[in-house]
């Protein structure tokens, strides 16, 4: 594996994974610089040695408007990074949303050589599963319809307060669908806050299906005599890393592994540091410091 080093004007080292690590790839999800613009963030993802971007998509994101997708693939190429993927971040465009409402997302996807668009399942709303679900599922259908001649695939997220909040839930959406048109973007941070499974099995479940891989952590922490939920180091919270990435790799998962959420203040600096301790982890320097 070739590594690349970084030096900072404060004297700090950071290396990064070459593109291709063999398991998997780093890349900056916009979302976790909230309120950056999306010039701020290119700028950002290529001076820390990032090979691409998974853009955020929604109000107060970097991309708020999706028509403007040929601007946004004009400025991915000045820079030389490439997009992984679309994931749409407005809570009024969810996966049941109309065709038309997720058509400019779709596109976007397409302008942009994104691999997926991502869109959240909506929330349980009381009674019974089944109903919900098969709505959901209908829904899907349609979308992988409209994508799958552009070759991007459809992806639903393990999300808290969501009817996908677990793996078992978000394959009974998607899992009827063949591995290449729709899948599931596994995010072992989200499911400390609701859905928890180990790392082992929930790899085997997925299967192929399993997509994309969001980086984060997750600590409770007992505040006033009630449990809160608040975002960690990847190294000081719930969710073990190099377990996780460890069982990726028993699994030949080849996808990319997107920073999500970032501990304290979402400054370069602390990108910097979680960047720098994740290309750690998928260069096989696992364990905790």
């Amino acid at each position: 594996m070739r590594i690349r080093y970084l030096r900072f004007d404060d004297g700090q080292q950071l290396h990064m994974t070459a593109a291709n690590d063999g398991y998997g790839r780093v890349a900056l999800f916009s979302s976790c610089l909230p309120g950056w613009s999306a010039e701020r963030v290119l700028a950002t993802a290529r001076e820390l040695g990032f090979g691409a971007v998974e853009w955020g998509v929604g109000p107060g994101q970097a991309v708020e408007d999706p028509d403007r997708a040929a601007q946004l693939a004009e400025r991915c190429r000045a820079q030389g990074l490439r997009t992984v993927g679309v994931s749409v971040q407005d809570p009024a465009v969810r996966l049941t949303a109309s065709i038309r409402t997720t058509a400019a997302h779709l596109r976007l996807a397409t302008t942009l050589g994104a691999g997926y668009v991502r869109l959240f399942a909506e929330p349980h709303r009381g009674g019974g599963l089944a109903a919900q679900q098969r709505r959901h599922r209908h829904a899907l259908d349609r979308l992988v319809e409209r994508a799958a001649g552009d070759r991007v695939r459809v992806l639903v997220e393990t999300s808290p307060d969501t009817l996908a909040a677990s793996p078992e839930l978000a394959m009974a959406l998607v899992a009827h669908q063949p591995a290449k048109l729709a899948g599931v973007l596994y995010d072992p941070g989200n499911m400390v806050i609701e859905g928890e499974l180990g790392a082992g099995i929930t790899v085997g479940l997925l299967g192929r299906h399993l997509a994309h891989v969001h980086v984060k952590n997750i600590r409770w922490t007992r505040v006033a005599g009630a449990w809160q939920w608040r975002y960690a180091p990847l190294d000081d919270g719930r969710v073990s890393w190099p377990e996780v990435i460890e069982r990726l790799r028993a699994a030949r998962y080849a996808g990319w592994y997107s920073l999500d959420h970032l501990p304290g203040r979402p400054t370069a600096a602390a990108l910097r540091r979680q960047s720098a301790r994740l290309a750690e982890l998928l260069a096989g320097q696992g364990g905790r410091r």
